[in-house]
């Protein structure tokens, strides 16, 4: 059968439109999820640290910390929930990302994918930490209160690695494949790189960790309202 009489494939018509918002309202709307992980989690930061509304440390004293631990224990319901909902929205968006990665390399699409989860898991992570503070202010328990304390300065600085991972992995796809345009392979660049940095014993891991969402926002706006355009998109792994 000639070139022109052979009738086009559907299946490869829905793949090449299964992550076009515009084709698949439900697609921008798992990608706009994503965009809520940033103030959802920024939320969750200022209201869970108690050093923002005390001078504490671990090394205060009991009654210092006991008194912030009650004093902060409504702040701490919420950020919990913030939290919570932040890990929601980020592996929502995860679907979207896995449909536009896919389209360079499916292996390469999996691991982003994966890096998104374990992310995702550090924020549901600090949600149950701020549940747990809020549980323990009944209690009074300083040592509890230092352990929170802790785990909620940290808690960031663990998403580092999995981070460098979804970032890394879209960036990639992205220079590799060409599934995003040159400046959202700009900005990624610079994230893996401070990602890279952020693994580093003195650097601010905490902060870079926290910083992704902010990534997550960027590419989650560009799967939601920009055509997908593949310079020479094509399956990595055929």
């Amino acid at each position: 059968m000639s070139a022109e009489n052979r009738e086009p494939d559907p299946s490869a018509d829905r793949t090449a439109r299964d992550d076009d918002p515009g084709s698949d309202p439900l697609f921008r709307i798992a990608a706009l999820a994503g965009v809520a992980t940033l103030p959802l989690a920024m939320i969750a930061l200022l209201i869970a640290d108690p050093t923002a509304r005390a001078d504490v440390n671990p090394g205060s004293s009991d009654a210092e910390l006991l008194k912030v631990l009650i004093d902060t224990r409504t702040e701490q319901a919420w950020a919990s929930t913030c939290s919570a909902l932040a890990a929601v929205g980020l592996w929502i968006f995860l679907g979207p990302l896995w449909a536009r990665v896919r389209r360079g390399s499916e292996w390469i699409a999996l691991v982003a994918v994966i890096g998104g989860v374990v992310v995702g898991a550090v924020l549901l992570f600090s949600s149950g930490v701020s549940l747990v503070a809020w549980v323990a202010a009944d209690y009074e328990d300083a040592d509890t209160a230092r352990f929170l304390m802790v785990a909620n300065w940290e808690t960031a600085r663990v998403a580092v690695a999995p981070a460098l991972v979804m970032v890394g992995a879209t960036t990639l796809a992205g220079v590799r494949y060409g599934v995003f345009g040159s400046k959202i392979n700009t900005f990624g660049g610079f994230f893996t790189f401070m990602l890279a940095f952020g693994m580093l014993p003195a650097s601010p891991a905490g902060l870079m960790g926290l910083a992704v969402t902010l990534w997550v926002l960027v590419v989650g706006l560009t799967l939601a309202f920009a055509n997908p355009h593949f310079v020479h998109a094509r399956r990595g792994d055929a």
